[in-house]
């Protein structure tokens, strides 16, 4: 038993009643006495003690005992002080004013030894019992709070990877997770860098230039960097300040694990946006090299057509002057035909290559557009 529940507040105008039960009960508890309700109310306020039993004496000029005890507990921490009143008068009725009043129980005079000791040793007890009750309500609706908080702040965490899924570009990304921090009442800068631009987003307006700048010279500060309220995370080409971080350090851990998983989950979209973007300029570089393509053999069948146009109608105006007999005329002109149809049979197989190259782009489209469609369809059905 601790020393705040080893004292006693004894209450009473006769000095002589409060030796004999100084007396008694001296040997197991520190006492306090008062000889009057004014006095016993004055050493109450100043604060230096905290009784865990107050002896009153109902019988006292002045101020009575009934009125002493309404007094006492209406004190800042007496309000649930364990008050005996001490009485020669045990009638009910008296004792049914001590109860109004506040009391909690009566003891009889003249006072039996074993009596007092065994109703005080009582009233310490029932005090205890009532503070490590009160303690362990306490404590269990502080953790059904945290429980519940952290159940929310978990939705929200659990909301951003869901809505992730929708985003299809860098600059939706990054707003994204500046909305989700918005809503745990965290400022917060972030900042998503590409091979090609930087993309800073910042609650409430844009980024300051220091924000810009602290974003991008402290990325080789490590992965999660906190000095006082402000809070720097990195995880990989995406970095965040948090400005305001709660001074409960309970809440600021569980915080900084909450911003870790959406920063995680925010660096697998950015992977898988960067992936789509890679396709896209495949793609268009693969369809302007199929439209040069086209234009190239389009050219060169013409080209082609017309030098061998020409060669025949050159040869045929010849072979009066080549003295050729007609059998050799019909060989030369058939060996110039077979040449001619193998010119085109190779332009006909770049026309296949450009048929095949077309097969590779429309696949890349394809599974561009199924990228897309198959992520709106997560969070179509997320959001049911």
């Amino acid at each position: 038993m601790t020393l705040s529940y080893r004292q006693i507040l004894i209450i009473d105008d006769s000095k002589e009643d409060i030796g004999f039960l100084q007396a008694i009960l001296s040997g197991d508890y520190s006492i306090v006495a008062a000889t009057s309700g004014a006095g016993a109310l004055d050493i109450c306020a100043s604060g230096k003690i905290t009784p865990s039993v107050i002896l009153l004496d109902v019988s006292m000029p002045d101020m009575d005992g009934y009125q002493t005890c309404q007094a006492i507990k209406a004190l800042s921490g007496f309000e649930q002080v364990e008050v005996i009143f001490v009485s020669a008068n045990d009638s009910l009725d008296e004792k049914r004013k001590g109860y109004e009043a506040g009391g909690n129980d009566y003891l009889s005079k003249p006072v039996n030894r074993d009596e007092i000791l065994q109703k005080v040793k009582l009233a310490v007890l029932r005090k205890q019992t009532r503070e490590d009750s009160e303690s362990q309500s306490k404590m269990a609706l502080d953790t059904a709070m945290t429980a519940i908080m952290d159940a929310s702040e978990q939705s929200n965490v659990i909301h951003f990877l869901r809505q992730s899924f929708s985003c299809q570009s860098v600059e939706e990304l990054a707003q994204s997770i500046v909305d989700t921090c918005d809503n745990f009442g965290l400022l917060n800068t972030v900042q998503i860098r590409t091979d090609w631009q930087a993309i800073t987003k910042s609650s409430g307006n844009n980024p300051s230039p220091l924000e810009i700048e602290m974003l991008t010279s402290l990325q080789q500060i490590g992965r999660i960097y906190q000095r006082g309220q402000r809070l720097i995370l990195n995880f990989g080409n995406i970095s965040q300040l948090i400005k305001n971080l709660p001074d409960d350090e309970a809440k600021c851990g569980r915080l900084r694990d909450h911003l870790a998983l959406i920063l995680e989950g925010a660096e697998s979209r950015l992977k898988a946006l960067n992936a789509v973007d890679e396709m896209k300029s495949v793609m268009e570089g693969t369809n302007d090299a199929l439209s040069e393509m086209a234009t190239k053999q389009a050219n060169q069948k013409r080209q082609n057509v017309k030098i061998m146009d020409e060669m025949i109608e050159e040869i045929q105006v010849g072979l009066f002057d080549y003295g050729l007999t007609e059998e050799q005329e019909k060989v030369l002109l058939g060996m110039v035909e077979r040449y001619s149809e193998k010119v085109f049979s190779a332009y006909e197989e770049g026309l296949q290559l450009e048929d095949s190259m077309a097969v590779i782009s429309s696949s890349l489209q394809r599974a561009i557009k199924q990228f897309f469609q198959s992520d709106e369809d997560e969070a179509a059905i997320n959001k049911k």
